[in-house]
């Protein structure tokens, strides 16, 4: 999401919040290796996407996902790419310029509101993103305005019950712990998706469990 100063070390719910990316280390997120190690492909097509949605990217860095969505959605649906840095902003315009991709919309957020229009997307896409989010509860609220009646919350998370996945700590979270501070804020796990290569895939709806507007059919899978 970006870099600001907040006292350290800051926890929630027992956990330590890692700190986030700076915009100068940008490139590590295009990486050769990280389709290897993430299979972006699998995760996008498990969000299955349709034509005319909305979606944000939240914490969008330089567009590694929020660029192949964009072409997702198609003209006739939009993409959010949200950060709180401007110049991750920048970073996404350059690529989504040369990928012809023009149907994102650049929003510059804060460290407790997404900035987003009320009721505007139909699913918030957190990669990697939601473990560094300085103040979970009022980003998690904020979040819950933007979403339109059945959207969904998509958290992606590198799983720390995994000691082989090669991540420090506080940059990996549980099932558990995701659950414990969803449920905190008022969310509802809908659908779970465990065969990435190192994270969680997780689902979450405001309120009680429905059924995603997004995947019409959602299931748990093993």
């Amino acid at each position: 999401m970006g870099q600001e100063a907040r006292p350290e070390p800051a926890t929630y719910l027992g956990r330590r919040i890692a700190q986030t990316m700076h915009f100068t280390g940008a490139e590590w997120l295009t990486r050769h290796e990280r389709e290897r190690e993430e299979a972006g492909e699998v995760m996008r097509d498990e969000l299955k996407l349709k034509s005319g949605v909305n979606v944000c990217d939240l914490g969008c860095g330089n567009g590694y996902h929020t660029i192949p969505i964009a072409k997702a959605v198609g003209p006739e649906g939009k993409v959010f790419g949200v950060d709180i840095q401007p110049e991750m902003l920048d970073l996404l315009k350059v690529r989504a310029l040369a990928a012809e991709a023009n149907n994102i919309v650049y929003v510059p957020g804060s460290q407790t509101e997404t900035k987003l229009p009320d009721a505007s997307c139909d699913l918030i896409l957190m990669v990697d993103v939601y473990h560094e989010l300085a103040h979970p509860e009022p980003m998690l609220q904020s979040m819950k305005k933007a979403l339109k009646p059945g959207g969904q919350i998509v958290l992606v998370e590198f799983r720390a019950e995994d000691l082989s996945v090669p991540i420090k700590p506080e940059h990996k979270m549980s099932k558990e712990q995701i659950i414990k501070e969803m449920t905190a804020n008022g969310y509802t796990l809908t659908r779970s998706f465990d065969k990435l290569p190192w994270q969680h895939m997780m689902w979450f709806a405001a309120g009680q469990a429905g059924a995603p507007s997004i995947d019409k059919a959602p299931s748990s899978k093993p």
